[in-house]
């Protein structure tokens, strides 16, 4: 039996999660236990992207 890996997004599917993840958040589909986990990681993310070449921080 062959058990189904996740494949990791790639970098053209970054942009359409992350605006899907903005529209749930939005409209309230997140559940508040969540946030959480889900700031740490958006932390994370922004902490990388602000360490990129050519990226300012704001």
């Amino acid at each position: 039996m062959e058990v189904p890996t996740p494949v990791p997004p790639t970098r053209r599917d970054w942009a359409p999660l992350l605006q899907e993840l903005a529209r749930q958040l939005g409209d309230g589909r997140i559940y508040d236990r969540d946030i959480p986990d889900l700031t740490q990681s958006l932390d994370a993310v922004l902490q990388a992207f602000s360490r990129r070449p050519g990226v300012r921080a704001r």
